[in-house]
Order: C-alpha cells, then structure tokens, then sequence
C-alpha cells in the first residue's frame, strides 16, 4: 500500500473541502454574519458569477479576467437587489429569508428560459502532480489559497480601513452613526454589493470544477449558510475559518471511511452537534470563554 500516496490524499481532501465551504461562504458573512439579512439568492449570485466566467472564457478572456468579470457581474446585480429589494427588508429576518427566496427562483428560472437547461464547461487550467499511486489537481490547491487570502482580505478590510470602520459603525448602531455622519445607506449597498462579488467569484472559480447550468448555485448555498451559521456572529471572519476547519475534517473523515453521499450528509449532523452545545456559534463560544478568562 501507498502510504505516502494516502496520506498526502487525506490531506488534499481536508484542504479541498476547506476551500469549497470559505469560497462558498465567504461573500455570506457580509451579508448575513455582519448584516443580519437571510439572502437566500447568494447560491444565484454564484451562479451569475460562473456563467460570466464561462462566457467570457469562452469568448477568448483570459481565466484570471473572466473570474474578474465574473465578481463584478455578481456585485452590480447584488447592488441593484440591494437597492431594489432588500433595504426594505432589513431587521426582518423571515420576511428577508421569504423575499430572497422568491429571487432565487426567478434568476434561476430567468435563465433557465434565456439560456436553456444545456450545461456549459470551463477546463480546470495548471494540470495535476503525483505522490506515488495517486494523482492530484494543482487547481484544488489555488482553491484553497484563494479561499485563504479572502479571508485574510475580508479581515484586514475591515480591521484597518475607514470603510471598515463605518461598516462596524452602521451595522451595531446604525442611528448613532448616522448621527455621526455615516451614510448607512451607501454602506449598507457597498457591503452587500462586495459580499455578492466575492459569491461571483466563487462561483467563477467554480465554474472549471463543475458543469454550469441555471442551477448551479443551489447545492452551494445550503452548504454557505450552514457554515456561516455555526462560525457565529462575535467575529464572523474568524468564525467562517474555525467552521470551515471544523466541517471540513468531518467531511474528510467520514468521506473516505464510508462514501462521499455520507461526507455530504455527515456536514448537516457536525453543524446540528455545533449548535446544540454552541447555539451562538463557535466565534460567540470562544468569545464568552475569553471575556471570562480576563475577568478572572
């Protein structure tokens, strides 16, 4: 038996998995860790993102631009269902939730007529390596330092940036930062419109790892919200890395000591023990322990 092979193999799956939950999830923690909205049309935004991406690739644009393309194809169109749409739901969680999954069905079936059910394809680019018997994609690596330096681009955007600051401002006490001078409106747009780009994106760099069609997005979203859900909201940045981390060794696991239908399904069961023991989320949980240890 490879033993080398095997090892590196368990260590491929955890990171490649890794990587799908952040990209997936990444563009939701503005949306729905720091704003508080249910956008249940983020898995359409990706499915904007990709198509974009495959269109233009296939029109002779070079991957890196089609994916370019792809995020902000996906943040105009967030821009204008934020305009449109969602500012009239914000603080209304169910009716926001009810609302963006009617948009959801209306992109998708809106492309389904535009488009049609054919699938559209985009090669996965930079060819594989081998350890011993086994074969890996070199794709599925950038996937995972992408995912990386999203998360460390979301976090030091809004750390050490003015925009980040008033963002924070607008979204805990929205009338005081008005009052303030901060235009919550316009942040409010520039933070969906950025979280629905990075969902184009993902969606983009998805698009050369799986067929596109008009509903493409939809075995994403589950997958985002579930990993956006148990990461909590004390710090949604860091929390969307501890979730990841946690539902992808799960699903490594179980992957290879049953199938990967188990893999999928062991993800819902994780995120169900997470919050019975974590209702907050993981971020909220560290965060209360950590209060504790400085009062003490």
């Amino acid at each position: 038996m490879d033993f080398a092979g095997q090892i590196v193999s368990y260590f491929y799956q955890y990171f490649d998995n890794a990587a799908f939950l952040i990209l997936a999830a990444v563009g939701l923690i503005l949306i729905y860790g720091m704003m508080g909205v249910i956008n249940m049309a983020h898995g359409e935004l990706m499915m904007i993102g990709a198509y974009v991406a495959t269109l233009t690739y296939n029109a002779g644009t070079p991957v890196p631009l089609a994916i370019a393309l792809a995020g902000c194809a996906a943040g105009v169109a967030g821009i204008v269902i934020e305009r449109l749409i969602v500012r009239h739901f914000y603080n209304q969680l169910l009716s926001s939730l009810v609302v963006t999954w009617g948009l959801s069905l209306i992109l998708s079936q809106g492309v389904l007529v535009l488009l049609g059910p054919s699938t559209m394809n985009m090669p996965t680019p930079l060819g594989s390596f081998s350890v011993g018997d086994f074969s890996f994609g070199v794709y599925r690596m950038v996937l995972f330092g992408v995912a990386v330096a999203m998360i460390v681009g979301i976090w030091m955007l809004f750390r050490y940036t003015a925009f980040g600051n008033r963002a924070h401002a607008a979204m805990e006490n929205p009338r005081m930062a008005e009052a303030l001078g901060v235009n919550t409106r316009r942040v409010y747009t520039a933070t969906f419109g950025l979280g629905s780009a990075l969902g184009g994106i993902a969606g983009g760099m998805f698009a050369m790892t799986a067929a596109v069609s008009p509903f493409f997005g939809q075995s994403y979203t589950p997958l985002a919200f579930i990993t956006v859900v148990i990461g909590g909201g004390a710090n949604a940045v860091l929390g969307l890395a501890y979730a990841a981390a946690y539902l992808a060794g799960v699903q490594t696991i179980t992957s290879n000591v049953f199938n990967q239908y188990i893999g999928y399904v062991s993800i819902m069961a994780a995120a169900f023990v997470v919050l019975l023991a974590m209702p907050s989320g993981i971020s909220d949980f560290i965060e209360r322990r950590r209060m504790r240890s400085m009062q003490r």
